[in-house]
């Protein structure tokens, strides 16, 4: 379905020339360790490489992508502690990005810190795609992300259009060893705070977190999509998609959901909506700061 979508919303590119491309991802990695003097310093390119070469080349759904398509954004892994000569812990922050039809811009669809990454590396292993057995815990966690960017991206082409790809990262969690599960501070069930990968994916397979994943297929469908056509009606798709996430918020209130997407969407919502009627303004003020207080001057413009 999505891809039947993707084809009919970008086939006027294919008059240019575009290519069609097996890979849906095309994601720009960097991989550094700031302030450490690793045991071995080499094994900092050998990751780089290997992680675009783990994301990159391979086909990660039977969709075909052709170049415009894919997926774009960026993987940053600090290292940031090393545990032992090929064991390292850290953090990696995910980015990505659609494009937006009749546009030469992009949207944001996704950005997390994910600040619980450990992970052993040796410098000559192959990091491989973990899908129904358990390899390893860090081809867990990049195929965990791989599938996750996925179904983030689907979402906005259909009405909860990146169900299997939500699932088959559910699934790679389920099948992680127990002591992994438990012992693991970014698989944990026991996270008080609720923000790590079990809860990124337990909340968006939870029906009571249905309306964000509307609201993600209406933002970006429905409103940014159509940004060409009607600039004020899009604005007003977006604003109603926007106050579906408040509500989200506002009845299950300290989860990771509606702050991941305000730490996507900040910079976008404050550019669409900074010449808006005051009405809009207002209303769009308040449903962001209940959602991300801690962000008011970034909302100064909106008032």
């Amino acid at each position: 379905m999505r891809n039947i979508i993707r084809l009919s919303i970008f086939c006027f590119l294919i008059l240019f020339g575009s290519s069609i491309s097996a890979q849906e991802f095309e994601l720009e990695i960097k991989v550094g360790a700031p302030g450490l003097s690793l045991t071995n310093e080499d094994i900092l390119g050998a990751l780089e490489k290997q992680l675009y070469e783990f994301y990159n080349n391979n086909s990660w759904t039977d969709d075909s992508f052709q170049d415009h398509e894919r997926i774009r954004g960026t993987i940053q892994l600090t290292i940031q502690e090393e545990l032992g000569p090929t064991s390292f812990k850290g953090q990696m922050v995910i980015q990505t990005a659609r494009p937006v039809f009749n546009s030469n811009t992009s949207t944001p669809i996704m950005k997390y810190v994910d600040k619980n990454i450990t992970f052993a590396y040796d410098g000559l292993q192959n990091i491989r795609i973990s899908t129904d057995g358990y390899v390893d815990n860090f081809s867990s966690i990049l195929s965990f992300y791989a599938y996750y960017m996925l179904g983030m991206d689907y979402d906005t082409f259909a009405p909860l259009g990146g169900d299997q790809y939500f699932d088959r990262a559910f699934g790679l969690y389920n099948s992680l060893p127990a002591s992994v599960q438990r012992g693991d501070n970014g698989w944990t069930q026991d996270d008080k705070r609720q923000q790590n990968r079990y809860f990124l994916i337990e909340n968006i397979r939870s029906p009571k977190f249905r309306r964000m994943r509307d609201a993600a297929y209406n933002y970006h469908r429905k409103g940014m999509d159509k940004m060409y056509d009607d600039f004020t009606e899009a604005r007003a798709v977006i604003l109603e998609a926007i106050t579906d996430v408040g509500r989200v918020n506002k009845e299950i209130n300290n989860t990771i959901l509606p702050q991941m997407f305000a730490d996507t969407k900040r910079l976008e919502i404050i550019e669409i909506f900074i010449a808006a009627d005051a009405d809009q303004k207002t209303k769009i003020r308040s449903i962001m700061l209940s959602i991300d207080p801690s962000q008011t001057i970034a909302y100064k413009g909106l008032r």
